[in-house]
């Protein structure tokens, strides 16, 4: 489920736990409501397991697949701790957040690809249509062309081979790789570095993902979930392979006995500065509180990161668009120009 229909889900039972309503006989009105997806087939089913008996976190939990397995074990805290409309309300909050973050990431890239967009367009016609006939003009004037003016007609003369085609593997080949390396394990580890070491982009990536994983480790270790079943609840839940394979190998440490600040040393999962604070809070017993403040620290770098890569970026793009463009149209066909028009001049 996306983080929009899981927020869908998780208030519509936050609401009948509330008002103390049968939960299969609500859930059942509510889906007969919906139109056809995949929140519908989910709330269907659910009713039909209450219905025939199965408490709810079980309900859930056999929505594998379509459910996250965190969130049984979330509503199972809730329900032993007699707090289920708080943590269902925290939840709520923590999907929110993860959607708003994904949003932010969006709308800070869009921009900047439109423009690249329109610019490879530009570039791509006037190669097509307007540099031939400049080609045949100095042609016939038997000009002795520049360096310069020679490699952008070349564009003219070829324009699939050296803008489309490049163009293409530029844009088809990450999408090809990114399919290729996420059929492994290993593969998805690969791409997810790879993007890393995108300037500002993957940064502002690693931030939104750390943010996420902090705030879901820090909920479920309020709400009283062992901390190696959280580690690896946590790290199934994160859309990054590197952190999920990391946090599978903190959990079998932490369930040798291993410290928590051992555990994470020298793995690379969070930050050192979040091992040190993550060990503090869990010696003063206030480990969930102190992974919450650091995703809102994330959350709050992303805000920051994205806002910069917003103001910084578009600008960038244009100016390098418009410097090739001045550069090859206006340099490259002037210099020919005007040494034409001295000619006719003497």
């Amino acid at each position: 489920m996306t983080a929009d229909e899981l927020t869908a889900l998780n208030e519509q039972i936050a609401a009948l736990a509330r008002t103390g309503l049968p939960l299969d006989q609500g859930l059942d009105s509510l889906a007969r409501e919906m139109g056809r997806g995949r929140l519908r087939t989910t709330t269907q089913a659910l009713a039909q397991d209450l219905r025939a008996g199965h408490p709810l976190p079980e309900a859930l939990a056999r929505q594998e697949g379509r459910v996250p397995a965190y969130y049984a074990n979330l509503v199972t805290a809730g329900v032993q701790t007699g707090r289920l409309p708080d943590v269902l309300a925290t939840l709520t909050t923590y999907a929110r957040s993860v959607a708003a973050t994904r949003t932010i990431v969006s709308e800070a890239l869009f921009y900047p690809a439109v423009v690249l967009v329109l610019g490879l367009s530009l570039f791509t016609v006037l190669a097509a249509f307007v540099l031939p006939q400049f080609e045949r003009i100095f042609q016939e004037f038997g000009l002795v062309l520049p360096a310069v003016t020679q490699i952008l007609l070349a564009f003219g003369r070829h324009p699939l081979e050296l803008i489309v085609a490049p163009a293409v593997v530029l844009v088809v080949g990450p999408v090809v790789a990114r399919a290729v390396l996420r059929l492994t394990p290993r593969g998805r580890r690969v791409w997810a570095r790879a993007v890393y070491l995108v300037p500002l982009v993957g940064t502002l990536i690693r931030s939104a993902r750390l943010a996420a994983f902090t705030e879901l480790l820090g909920m479920l270790v309020e709400y009283g979930v062992p901390l190696p079943a959280a580690f690896r609840l946590a790290g199934g839940a994160s859309s990054d392979p590197v952190m999920a394979d990391q946090a599978a190998a903190v959990e079998a440490r932490l369930a040798e006995g291993v410290p928590l600040a051992e555990a994470l040393k020298g793995r690379r999962l969070v930050p050192d500065w979040v091992t040190w604070l993550a060990a503090a809070g869990e010696r003063r017993g206030g480990l969930g509180p102190a992974l919450r403040e650091v995703a809102a620290v994330y959350r709050r770098q992303v805000d920051v990161r994205s806002t910069v890569l917003r103001s910084v970026l578009p600008p960038f793009v244009v100016i390098v668009t418009a410097g090739a463009l001045t550069t090859f149209f206006a340099v490259a066909l002037m210099l020919p120009m005007v040494k034409l028009l001295e000619g006719l001049s003497k």
